[in-house]
C-alpha cells in the first residue's frame, strides 16, 4: 500500500482544498474550503504551503494537513481524514510525518487546537505527545437590551489591538488570538479603544459580528472597563447578534457573561507538544 505525502505547493489549492472539504464535511462543523480561503490562511495564519500535507493511498487522497509556521513554534491549522480511510492509521501517519518534518526544520514546539467534543482527535493527538495548555470557549447572543456607549470610543487603526495584545494579552495566546494573526487584520475589520482596553470585531454589516479580540491593561483588569467598552461597541452596531468563536481562553469567561452571552456548546483543547 504506497503512501505519499506530496505538500500542497506540489499538489495544487484547488484539489487540496477539496480533500480538506470532503475530509470535514461530516465533522462536528462542516467547513468548507477553497484556494482563496486557503490563500487567506497563508497571508492570516502563516500557513506555509510547503510543509502542509495532502496524504496519498495508492494514488488516492486519504487525507490533509495543513502547518502553519512562525518563529521557532509551528501549528497544526488544520487536520481531515477522507471518510473511507478513517481508522486505518491514517491520521497517526500523516502526524508522524509532521512531527518529524518539523524537527528536521528547526522547530521546538507544535500547537494545535481540538474540538473538545471529538473524543476520538483527542485521543489522537494525545497519543501523538501533544499536552493541554487551556480550555478555549465561545459565547453567543444578542446585546444586552438598553446597550449605550458609556464611554467614549475611539476607532483605530487595528494594528493597534494587535500592539495591545502583544504588550498586555494573556500569556501563551491561541494562535488565532495572537498578535501576529490579529496583525494581519484590515477592513472592513474594525477595532476601537476605550481607556485602557481594546477591542476588535469583524465586518459589523454581517451578523453576527464576530469578537475578535479584547484586552485591557493589567493594573485596570476587575473593573469592568473591558465589558463596558464591548457594550459600547455593541451600541453602535444595534440590532446585531454577536459572538465569540470558541477560541478564547476560559478564564475570559466572567466576561461574556457580564455582556449577557450564553457559552456555546463547543469547545476546544489548546495543545502544545515540545519538539527539542
Amino acid at each position: 500500500m504506497p503512501i505519499e505525502f506530496p505538500s500542497l505547493a506540489e499538489f495544487g489549492l484547488a484539489p487540496a482544498a477539496e480533500v480538506l472539504t470532503r475530509g470535514f464535511a461530516d465533522y462536528l462543523m462542516s467547513i468548507q474550503f477553497s484556494p482563496a480561503i486557503l490563500l487567506g490562511m497563508v497571508r492570516q495564519d502563516s500557513v506555509d504551503l510547503a510543509a502542509s500535507r495532502v496524504c496519498l493511498v495508492d494514488g488516492a487522497p486519504a487525507g490533509a494537513a495543513l502547518i502553519a509556521r512562525r518563529g521557532w513554534t509551528c501549528r497544526l491549522a488544520g487536520m481531515a481524514v477522507m471518510p473511507g480511510a478513517r481508522r486505518q492509521g491514517v491520521g497517526r501517519k500523516i502526524m508522524a510525518l509532521l512531527l518529524a518534518e518539523a524537527r528536521a526544520r528547526g522547530e521546538r514546539a507544535m500547537v494545535l487546537e481540538v474540538i473538545e467534543q471529538n473524543a476520538a482527535a483527542v485521543q489522537l493527538y494525545g497519543g501523538c505527545g501533544f499536552r493541554k495548555v487551556r480550555r478555549l470557549i465561545g459565547a453567543a447572543g444578542p446585546a444586552p437590551a438598553g446597550a449605550e456607549e458609556e464611554i467614549a470610543l475611539q476607532e483605530i487603526d487595528p494594528r493597534e489591538v494587535a500592539r495591545a495584545v502583544d504588550a498586555h494579552g494573556l500569556p501563551d495566546l491561541p494562535w488565532q488570538l495572537s498578535a501576529e494573526t490579529l496583525a494581519q487584520l484590515g477592513p472592513p475589520f474594525l477595532a476601537y479603544r476605550g481607556g485602557p482596553s481594546w477591542v476588535g470585531i469583524s465586518n459589523p454589516a454581517v451578523s453576527p459580528i464576530g469578537i475578535r479580540a479584547v484586552v485591557t491593561e493589567p493594573a485596570a483588569r476587575g473593573q469592568g472597563r473591558a465589558a463596558a467598552l464591548v457594550r459600547g461597541v455593541m451600541a453602535r452596531h444595534p440590532a446585531k447578534e454577536w459572538r465569540a468563536s470558541a477560541i478564547f481562553p476560559e478564564e475570559m469567561t466572567p466576561l461574556f457573561t457580564e455582556l449577557g452571552l450564553a457559552r456555546t456548546p463547543l469547545s476546544q483543547w489548546q495543545m502544545r507538544r515540545p519538539l527539542d
